[in-house]
């Protein structure tokens, strides 16, 4: 199913890199069909999966106990009453999850068509960096309201972004971290962004963020001791070094070639500059907190700004020259998508011995798969 997505996936993103004229007429029709035909596909590959993905026993366990145990397992107050909303019609945890997917993907599709310049481009690499999250319930639906939060920004309407937020976090405390991207939409100048990396390499030298109290992190929820030491079982596990080297390689890579060639870039437009301040915020969060006490932050709190390299992409694609020279240049995403997916569903392989993911699993399929996680 992983594969299949994949290629279904990537031949719409293709389409939309190959014929980027939007004067063709068929063009704007093809991209809503499409955006339409995978939209329906992510539901229902989120919504009908059974027994894959994280932490899916203590979800599962969590709906059918809603209306009984309401407090059970320290959910933010969003999560539980949605839960107690779908519980009260039904028992079936499969009409939940494909409510949670029409939500998340209904909020996240409508800003990808609104801003992203190749929106089926968009959905391919929102699918190959968030697959291996599948299961995050929780911050899945703050993300995804994070990024219905954009149009807000955009708008400069202050009180209805933090409106949004505020609802973010109802379902996931750490969208709290996503409050000062209403202050980056500007350009800043290339100066600003290489002192504030010095300044953070300065920072990382002396290991600063090693002595910061971990109170200051409590949007992560009470148990943030326990998600703490969950991250840092993980880097014991993994070769930090090499992983943090690949982190950053990818971060350096994709920031270089916009910094390097950005004046190449055909279809720049006012939204550019956020998405490139947000990726770099993200960038500069991974260097500061990779392989410290905070790993989690890594892990979960810079989702919010990584996960605007779905937008950066379609900008860097057109870089290259139309034609073979493009589709070349497809190759290499299609191969760093593929590397994304596989380190992602090899976290936590490595973590706790089991693969959570493989085989991909439906209702439709084998509703008594045990689940592993």
């Amino acid at each position: 199913m992983y594969a299949l997505t994949f290629m279904v996936l990537s031949s719409f993103a293709l389409f939309d890199i190959t014929y980027t004229n939007s004067q063709q007429p068929y063009k704007k029709w093809f991209v809503f069909l499409g955006m339409l035909i995978t939209v329906a596909w992510l539901i229902m590959h989120d919504g009908l999966r059974w027994g894959i993905g994280t932490d899916w026993m203590p979800y599962y366990t969590f709906f059918n106990n809603s209306l009984t145990q309401p407090n059970q397992g320290n959910f933010e107050v969003g999560y539980i009453w949605l839960n107690k909303i779908v519980r009260y019609f039904t028992n079936n945890y499969s009409v939940f999850l494909v409510i949670h997917s029409i939500i998340v993907y209904t909020l996240i599709s409508r800003s990808i068509r609104d801003y992203s310049v190749q929106p089926l481009f968009s959905i391919f690499l929102f699918y190959c960096l968030m697959v291996a999250f599948l299961g995050m319930s929780r911050q899945y639906l703050s993300l995804a309201i994070c990024f219905f939060s954009l149009q807000y920004i955009f708008k400069r309407k202050s009180i209805k972004f933090l409106l949004c937020i505020f609802f973010a976090f109802l379902f996931h405390r750490s969208a709290i971290l996503f409050i000062p991207s209403y202050f980056l939409y500007r350009q800043f100048s290339l100066k600003v962004m290489i002192t504030i990396l010095f300044v953070a390499v300065v920072i990382v030298s002396a290991n600063i963020i090693n002595y910061i109290p971990t109170g200051w992190f409590f949007v992560f929820g009470d148990n943030i001791g326990g998600l703490m030491s969950f991250y840092l079982e993980y880097a014991a596990a993994e070769n930090m070094l090499l992983s943090s080297i690949l982190g950053l390689l990818r971060r350096g890579l994709l920031l270089f070639l916009i910094f390097a060639f950005g004046n190449k870039i055909k279809n720049k437009n006012e939204y550019f500059y956020f998405f490139l301040n947000l990726y770099f915020v993200g960038a500069i969060g991974y260097l500061l907190f990779n392989n410290t006490i905070f790993q989690i932050i890594v892990g979960r709190g810079l989702m919010y700004f990584t996960i605007m390299e779905i937008f950066l992409f379609p900008y860097i694609i057109s870089i290259f020259k139309p034609g073979w020279t493009q589709k070349v240049a497809f190759v290499f995403v299609l191969i760093y998508c593929a590397i994304t997916i596989e380190r992602g569903f090899s976290f936590y392989t490595t973590a706790i011995g089991v693969d959570i993911f493989r085989p991909y699993n439906s209702v439709l399929m084998n509703p008594n798969y045990g689940p592993r996680y």
